[in-house]
């Protein structure tokens, strides 16, 4: 029995590898199966400026962080809740997802996440693969934020 579990976990693994995108950042270029994507600049602070490959800019993707006391736990203490911003440039779409530590380079984790959502087709952005993009991820972060800010703004009341 274990020996039967075992070949169909490993064949399972070896199925969905075998489909698995290769996703590279070279020179500034996103490779999608070792070939052009789209271009990624840096622009510091976390900020990296997606473009197709005749340079013409899609979106800006933005790390960004809040203060939230309800984010403090045990483990860490830590009240920042951090996030990447998706800003599409045409349709002012605002989009987010939540920041993962990593300890290699962002832009190739900033590239596999547009790589999977498969926001880019014919070199452009894909409207559908963009709709499911906002429907699956929303604007959360931006939400909790202004809620924070309209409770902090909000005078209290006495008596």
């Amino acid at each position: 029995m274990k020996t039967l579990l075992c070949t169909l976990l490993l064949l399972a693994g070896l199925a969905t590898s075998a489909f698995a995108q290769k996703t590279a950042v070279k020179k500034g270029v996103i490779l999608l199966d070792k070939q052009p994507y789209a271009h990624i600049e840096n622009a510091g602070d976390y900020t990296y400026y997606i473009s197709n490959l005749q340079n013409e800019r899609l979106f800006v993707v933005k790390h960004l962080y809040f203060i939230d006391p309800q984010s403090a736990n045990l483990v860490n203490g830590a009240t920042e809740t951090h996030y990447w911003q998706f800003v599409f440039t045409k349709s002012k779409t605002v989009v987010e997802m939540p920041f993962f530590a990593t300890y290699g380079l962002d832009s190739e984790v900033v590239a596999r996440k547009i790589c999977l959502a498969r926001l880019l087709k014919n070199d452009a952005l894909d409207p559908q693969a963009l709709a499911d993009f906002v429907t699956n991820n929303g604007a959360v972060y931006s939400e909790r934020r202004e809620a924070l800010n309209r409770a902090a703004a909000t005078p209290p009341t006495g008596k």
